[in-house]
């Protein structure tokens, strides 16, 4: 009978210790899963803005090339040092996209690349040596390609495609972001 005053006595002491200590604990599981949250937020958001900057970065190329299209003389040769720098930086970009966003990586390479095709024959010495761009650049494939990307993209960041009547695709976010639905 001696024990049970001495189980109570260590139950009245603990007892105090535990209900004090069990809401610091659960406000630290708390704050624990909201910064994880937070971190896995302000990295997604991340992905989505490398993969903006390069459908951004792509569209001005493309507004760049049809600018250069018009011109002659100096003034191509100025628009091809700046056509250079641009398929430079859309690749360099790709090249981010791809390792923060891999499922991406294949379109983002393909999207650079057509930006290098297009800027070796903007920049073609031959065109230069006439002081003319002799073919006119074809943004099919291009436009193509950012399509794609663009596609990739919603689709790697959570949102699904959804077929819509016969030719066209429409954009629907996933119930699990990261995840493919259906």
């Amino acid at each position: 009978m001696a024990d049970i005053p001495l189980a109570a006595y260590i139950i009245g002491t603990v007892s105090p210790v535990v209900a004090g200590a069990l809401p610091l604990f659960v406000g630290w599981l708390r704050e624990t899963g909201r910064d994880k949250r937070e971190r896995a937020e302000r990295l997604e958001q991340e992905r989505a803005g490398q993969c903006v900057d390069l459908l951004t970065r792509a569209r001005n190329y493309r507004v760049l090339l049809e600018n250069a299209e018009d011109s002659s003389g100096d003034e191509l040769i100025a628009y091809c040092k700046e056509i250079r720098q641009a398929a430079a930086d859309i690749t360099g970009q790709a090249d981010k996209v791809e390792i923060m966003v891999p499922l991406t990586g294949d379109t983002a390479s393909m999207l650079a690349a057509e930006a290098r095709t297009l800027a070796a024959a903007m920049t073609n010495k031959a065109n230069r040596a006439r002081n003319e761009t002799l073919i006119p650049p074809d943004f099919t494939r291009l436009d193509r390609r950012l399509d794609e990307f663009k596609a990739a993209t919603q689709l790697a960041l959570g949102h699904r495609l959804a077929m819509t009547g016969g030719t066209g695709m429409e954009v629907e976010p996933s119930p699990v972001p990261g995840q493919l639905s259906g």
